[in-house]
């Protein structure tokens, strides 16, 4: 059984009652200087601090307050907890002093900061035959850290507010690089590209150092068409907060796809909170994580077409060792279900054995408890996380197209158009297992295979106008029985240069108050995928003024 019990304002003391505040401070400082060696080098020295901090207050309910109120005292010691609920309290409205001695007021606190320092020097070291010998030089130190302070009682280990969860964490990172870069000429027409690099951490991680590089070629057989082609490696840190989170939860309800297939079903057919019910979900930071390298290679063309009319078109393959990647709720249950029953959620042939390194990963993230009268045990806890996936291998196409004309009358235009198509997609979890050749069309790969972006913008004299559109591709729908409609989205500004200093802009963003395309089948809140924003249409102003 599935109910919800509403509060109305009146019950909980008016609409102030139940709002949250927040208050954010931010400071953003940078000090430069720049200048020239010997009428031949550029250099320029940066030295900056940013810092950010954020408190936040919200009203909630205490969890066990509301279980005594509303439900009782368990009727039962092991499994699922049973209650008799007491329909005259469910029924009946609170007073605002009976709504709060069940609530309190949660405050949470964090602070990031980042102290940075860069030094660079360019120019031309000596003549070759084709032309100058081009060079910059870099070195870049980097010293950031964050805190994030939740209140305690919605700490995972804790759980004292009523349905709702959150995180703590914190810690520090030094970097220190040294880059170089040479630009080639080889002939009048053709040009090269060469660049290193060198990254050094400092924090509890295991991640050292790395040494990355890359190199590309420019041909022009026309002055109108450039060829090129590039090759590079790559190197990545974990993000922080994979590393320094002290622990976190969320409360979800996905499909159980383990007591759906168990039960003959596919997905598509399990509804209602036999199938999808209320589960916890831990996630905590994970030291061990190493760094994520890569290689990359493209090749592709720029042709200018007219004056003011231009083109490109660019091949990418991009493959990534051990890239991190969080394991979500609905993903670990789908494969606990096939690795202890063979089968997908659309009961097609599982791809993984049940005794493989991949099926042992899974099903250890899972915890079931006896359900009494059930078929399947019931699910108390998943442990999610971010992980080293073994593989990551893209391939895929961009293209451009840019034209800018004036009129006389009517002011300056520029028109774009953009997109990008993902061609292959192969993935590995886990390095025992075997390569999943076509994850680019699995549905159960939720990443958008192509997006389209367009913008048309226009100024005259102290006025400019942009409308921006994107369009993002199909996506398989939640039960993975299809895929559903693509999506497209506007916004626009206008702006005005009211004075020599002074400039006005309103921004309106989702101009059509355009939600996500409908999917049926993602039957729990908030009923969309997290890929889509929730937000409708959005109006702001912004001044600027300048002070030089």
């Amino acid at each position: 059984m599935n109910m919800q019990r509403i509060f109305t304002p009146a019950e909980v003391g008016g609409l102030d009652a139940m709002y949250q505040r927040f208050t954010e401070k931010s400071l953003d400082v940078a000090f430069g200087l720049r200048g020239t060696i010997g009428d031949r080098f550029d250099w320029d020295v940066t030295v900056g601090r940013a810092e950010y901090r954020a408190d936040r207050t919200r009203p909630r309910l205490d969890g066990s307050k509301v279980t005594d109120w509303f439900f009782g005292p368990r009727l039962n010691t092991t499994g699922t907890p049973r209650y008799r609920i007491n329909l005259d309290r469910l029924y009946t409205p609170l007073t605002p002093a009976q709504y709060q001695s069940m609530s309190t007021i949660l405050k949470y606190q964090s602070k990031s900061w980042v102290n940075q320092g860069s030094a660079t020097l360019s120019g031309e070291l000596f003549d070759l035959p084709a032309g100058p010998l081009g060079f910059a030089a870099v070195l870049d130190f980097t010293s950031q850290g964050y805190d994030l302070e939740s209140p305690p009682a919605i700490l995972p280990t804790v759980m004292e507010a009523y349905g709702l969860t959150g995180t703590n964490g914190g810690g520090d990172r030094d970097r220190y690089a040294a880059g170089l870069e040479f630009s080639i000429p080889i002939l009048p027409s053709l040009k090269a590209s060469l660049a290193g690099r060198f990254d050094k951490y400092d924090d509890v991680t295991a991640v050292d150092d790395a040494k990355t590089w890359g190199a590309g070629l420019e041909w022009r057989p026309l002055d109108s068409l450039l060829l090129r082609a590039n090759y590079s490696t790559s190197f990545k840190a974990p993000d922080m907060h994979f590393v320094f989170n002290e622990g976190s939860g969320s409360f979800n309800s996905p499909l159980d796809t383990y007591r759906c297939l168990n039960a003959n079903l596919a997905a598509a057919s399990c509804t209602g909170s036999v199938y999808n019910y209320s589960m916890f979900a831990t996630s905590k930071g994970e030291p061990g994580l190493t760094e994520e390298t890569g290689e990359s290679w493209g090749a592709g063309l720029v042709w200018d077409l007219t004056d003011g009319l231009s083109m490109s078109v660019d091949y990418y393959d991009i493959k990534l060792d051990d890239a991190v990647t969080t394991l979500s709720s609905t993903y670990i249950l789908d494969n606990e279900g096939g690795c202890r029953t063979g089968l997908t959620r659309t009961r097609q042939p599982f791809q993984f054995a049940a005794d493989s390194a991949f099926c042992r990963e899974i099903t250890s993230r899972v915890t079931r408890v006896a359900a009494p009268g059930e078929l399947t045990d019931r699910v108390t806890n998943i442990r999610s996380g971010p992980v080293n996936q073994s593989l990551l291998h893209v391939a895929g196409l961009d293209a451009a197209m840019n034209w800018r004309f004036s009129t006389q009358r009517f002011g300056d235009y520029r028109m774009e158009l953009g997109w990008t198509h993902t061609l292959k997609s192969e993935r590995q979890l886990l390095a025992t297992d075997p390569v999943d050749k076509d994850w680019r069309d699995d549905p159960g790969n939720f990443d958008f295979r192509s997006r389209v972006r367009g913008s048309v913008s226009w100024q005259k004299d102290a006025w400019n106008a942009t409308v921006f559109m994107t369009r993002y591709g199909s996506l398989p729908n939640w039960q993975e029985t299809g895929r559903i409609a693509p999506y497209f989205q506007w916004n626009l500004n206008l702006g005005k240069q009211i004075t020599d200093r002074a400039k006005v802009t309103v921004f309106v963003n989702n101009v059509f108050n355009k939600f996500h395309p409908s999917d049926d089948g993602y039957d729990s809140y908030p009923y969309f995928y997290r890929a889509y924003s929730p937000i409708g249409r959005e109006i702001s102003a912004q001044l600027e003024y300048n002070f030089n």
